[in-house]
């Protein structure tokens, strides 16, 4: 009789640390998992960013090629989402003439946020608008818009 009892007892044991382990690992990788993914994000829009921030210059410096008269248009394919995600874009100019211009892109799941900074020459308005398909144009002001197409 007592080799029928350790013999069950040995096996609940072992069933038991068993568990714990394969639980541990499940919680440990789930966490390595969410951290990647934070990271893919962020990586993809610093992308979109530079592509946008390039677009930005580029009708900068078409700008101030063309004189008054310039007429400045340049569609972009951005990307809707971000590894399954919306995100925003948030264009800030800091202040009036030469300055800095900020483009921060965010995500609300996972919550992430970049800035990419450029220097413009010609005002830039603030805008807001979701990923997708994008226009910067170079308007009356002169002033450079960026607005969803």
């Amino acid at each position: 009789m007592d080799r029928g009892v350790s013999t069950t007892v040995g096996y609940v044991i072992t069933l038991g640390i068993t568990s714990l382990l394969v639980t541990g690992l499940l919680i440990a990788g789930g966490g390595f998992v969410e951290d990647q993914r934070e990271q893919t994000v962020r990586d993809e829009m610093e992308v979109i960013g530079q592509q946008l921030a390039a677009d930005i210059a580029a009708a900068d410096r078409l700008a101030g090629a063309g004189g008054s008269g310039a007429t400045v248009r340049i569609d972009r394919e951005l990307p809707d989402r971000v590894t399954g995600q919306t995100y925003t874009v948030e264009v800030q100019d800091t202040a009036t003439g030469a300055s800095t211009v900020t483009l921060t892109l965010m995500t609300e799941d996972p919550e992430v946020s970049v800035e990419v900074s450029l220097y413009a020459q010609t005002d830039v308005a603030p805008s807001q608008l979701q990923g997708g398909d994008v226009v910067v144009e170079l308007v009356a002001g002169p002033e450079i818009e960026v607005n969803s197409e």
